[in-house]
């Protein structure tokens, strides 16, 4: 064997030992003739908070002005809107700050990891990754719709990339590569699933695995190439008389790609209007189901916490929406307590001390008292 050989083989074999000490998120749809479900495995390196917001339509709302991972000055135009549909969400960076979530029309949005290059700023006002997401589910519907405006927002912040589905079974992939938007759909997506990697990059791993005919276990790696083949493949070898029903087999494939690092997996039922999650804290299932919300203009903003001890519906144990609630989760996940001198910088930089950032981003973003 050739020496280059024999360390590619080595490097490969390291990576399958030690790659579980690496989170790695996952997130996938799942679709039969009846039922469009969406699964997320939130990995994190530590424990985090987190809410589980009711948002109503009919709100008013604004960008809160971003660059890079902190808040920005208002220096550019600003960008208003009124949520057109209600939403359940979560966060653990604070409200409209979101991981992911579904709207009551069914359109549903969530991330992983990607080192992502995001536009150059220009006259648009940068807005983060996180209310990106909550502004898709306040807007639209359709994955069409969130298409067809896609350009109107320049995102910025975290290195995301994005799996948008909606009720009709329409899905799109949204990356951001060299200061552009790269957009997979339809045909272009020969499997919805998408991990820690570009989707182009976890597909040309589906050849090499053993699942598809090649000579590597790459699903053994639990790296972000070993969850995208093996929650392909699973998906393709789906066998309905094995799983009770489908939120039952998309538990079950986070389960697959599960590792110490996973401390969320949500199922989003856009058929049956419901989302379910179970947390590394509380392990039972629990579930929102949005045809006993009220997500009228008049209803309140509520909440609960992502691991309460409840199981099953928690539709009755809901609770009004406080800026203090939420400026809890915002303290505790920002690490704004001992900030690095490289951290510190930037928001003096631009005019703020560590609690400016704080309040700003827990205030946000409506203009109205909720």
């Amino acid at each position: 064997m050739c020496k280059s050989l024999v360390n590619f083989s080595f490097v490969v074999l390291l990576s399958f030992i030690f790659i579980d000490q690496t989170p790695a998120c996952t997130v996938f749809v799942f679709s039969t003739d009846s039922t469009i479900v969406y699964g997320q495995n939130l990995d994190w390196e530590s424990p985090v908070p987190g809410l589980v917001l009711i948002n109503p339509r009919g709100l008013q709302k604004s960008v809160l002005h971003w660059k890079g991972h902190w808040p920005a000055s208002g220096d550019k135009k600003e960008m208003l809107w009124t949520s057109r549909y209600g939403s359940v969400t979560f966060t653990c960076y604070g409200r409209d700050f979101i991981d992911g979530g579904m709207n009551e029309a069914g359109l549903m949005v969530d991330e992983t990891n990607l080192t992502a290059e995001y536009p150059p700023e220009d006259d648009r006002p940068g807005i983060s990754c996180q209310q990106w997401m909550q502004y898709q589910l306040d807007n639209y519907a359709t994955v069409e719709k969130v298409l067809e405006h896609l350009g109107e927002l320049r995102p910025d912040g975290e290195g995301w990339h994005y799996l948008i589905a909606d009720k009709t079974g329409d899905c799109a992939i949204i990356e951001y590569l060299n200061g552009n938007a790269v957009v997979y759909r339809g045909a272009d997506i020969k499997y919805q699933v998408l991990s820690n990697t570009t989707y182009n990059q976890a597909l040309s791993h589906i050849p090499m695995d053993k699942a598809f005919g090649g000579n590597i276990d790459i699903a053994s790696g639990r790296d972000a190439y070993g969850n995208f083949v093996h929650i392909a493949a699973l998906i393709r070898d789906y066998n309905q008389t094995s799983h009770v029903n489908e939120v039952e087999f998309s538990f079950h494939l986070l389960n697959e790609v599960s590792s110490n690092y996973t401390r969320r997996s949500v199922v989003y039922n856009s058929t049956q209007n419901r989302v379910l999650w179970k947390t590394k804290i509380n392990p039972e299932l629990r579930w929102i189901d949005l045809n006993l919300v009220d997500f009228s203009q008049d209803a309140p903003v509520q909440y609960i916490d992502v691991n309460s001890n409840h199981c099953g519906i928690l539709n009755d144990y809901l609770s009004d929406y406080t800026v203090k609630v939420n400026k809890a989760t915002v303290r505790a996940v920002l690490g704004l307590e001992t900030p690095s001198e490289a951290t510190l910088s930037t928001i003096r930089t631009r005019g703020y001390t560590p609690e400016d950032v704080l309040n700003l981003i827990a205030s946000h973003p409506t203009n109205d008292s909720r």
